[in-house]
């Protein structure tokens, strides 16, 4: 008669620790998956890029794509990336990247743009997605993220506006701020 008593306080206990064991191993799974990818959505950035010259020679409006493949934050990107080289390009903007040398893993629109490294003197960039415009002139006119968040689309775009004024012949300086965004560290 003990050892039908003492059987369930011990099944009891194995499924208890069995429990506990699952509960600590997803606990830790969504520690590890947090410190992966999930902070690149909530990090802090100040962007500030001295004057450089553009990729291209003067003339025409010029947008930088600074990219970092595997970045969980290029997705929310992509199509607005395609939808708005296309729109821009047939307006007379011109387009580089940087960031990623090889065009394996890049979005289609990418790897159509000629490769631009990015300059010695902007060796502190503070990740990817982002993006640099120059005016018409080879002034540089914006530097930072494309959004605030994960998703990127012509309704949330800060460089939509930037690359609109410069179209239109007004002066625009953003090449020091303060942001949060959805960026990944360059490798």
């Amino acid at each position: 008669m003990e050892n039908k008593q003492h059987h369930p306080v011990v099944r009891k206990l194995l499924v208890g620790l069995l429990l506990t064991g699952w509960l600590a191993g997803l606990a830790w799974a969504f520690w590890w998956f947090e410190g992966q990818y999930v902070k690149a959505f909530e990090r802090p950035a100040f962007f500030s890029a001295e004057n450089v010259a553009p990729p291209f020679a003067p003339g025409q409006v010029q947008v930088l794509h600074v990219w970092q493949a595997g970045c969980p934050c290029n997705g929310g990107h992509e199509t607005y990336l395609q939808e708005m080289t296309e729109r821009f390009a047939a307006r007379g903007v011109a387009f580089a990247r940087a960031g990623v040398v090889s065009e394996a893993g890049l979005p289609p629109a990418l790897q159509k743009m000629p490769y631009w490294p990015i300059p010695e003197q902007w060796d502190n960039w503070p990740g990817a997605p982002a993006v640099a415009i120059w005016d018409a002139t080879g002034n540089l006119a914006y530097v930072g993220p494309y959004s605030d968040g994960a998703h990127c689309s012509r309704d949330s775009s800060f460089i939509e506006p930037v690359i609109e004024t410069l179209l239109a012949g007004r002066p625009v300086s953003i090449v020091t701020q303060d942001t949060v965004a959805c960026l990944c560290d360059i490798n």
